[in-house]
């Protein structure tokens, strides 16, 4: 009797969340203007210094770090996404031995929420990903820190083995 109940469980659970499944789909989604209005908005209320770039959906935050001396945060937004990053080393630079990139693989499971690896040019970047529709003033400075730490962080430990 009890694996006909645990059967009958099983199916209203899946039912119900076939049903549920397209009303997650129907959320409202963001558009990038309004997603941009936000953002800015959010770094006018943290106070950062940050500049427009050619695109209305594109800043760069400007930091100096303990080994990366110009850190370029890099904060853009399409839909309702937002990604925050920052170019750490450029393709050229970057040795490609397995020591190293053993190491860049190390530090993306030892950082907590941040990406580490390589862009479509090849650079070495540190990222976080987020939801522009849950952002608030202080989850975005929690964002930027992380990646602004993490990217220095990272070029003090691969300085010594970048090519020049």
């Amino acid at each position: 009797m009890g694996r006909h109940r645990s059967a009958r469980m099983m199916r209203a659970w899946l039912l119900l969340s076939l049903f549920l499944l397209p009303m997650g789909a129907r959320a409202k989604s963001i558009s990038t203007d309004d997603s941009a209005a936000k953002i800015v908005s959010l770094m006018r209320a943290d106070s950062y210094n940050y500049l427009s770039t050619k695109s209305p959906s594109v800043w760069m935050i400007p930091f100096t770090g303990d080994h990366l001396k110009n850190i370029k945060v890099v904060v853009t937004v399409k839909d309702s996404t937002m990604v925050v990053f920052v170019t750490v080393a450029e393709n050229q630079h970057l040795p490609v031995t397995t020591d190293f990139m053993r190491a860049l693989l190390e530090q993306n499971h030892e950082l907590d929420r941040v990406k580490v690896g390589y862009d479509r040019e090849g650079d070495l970047s540190v990222r976080i990903d987020s939801n522009v529709r849950v952002m608030d003033a202080a989850e975005l400075r929690e964002i930027v820190n992380q990646v602004k730490n993490a990217s220095d962080e990272i070029y003090g430990m691969i300085e010594p083995s970048l090519l020049q």
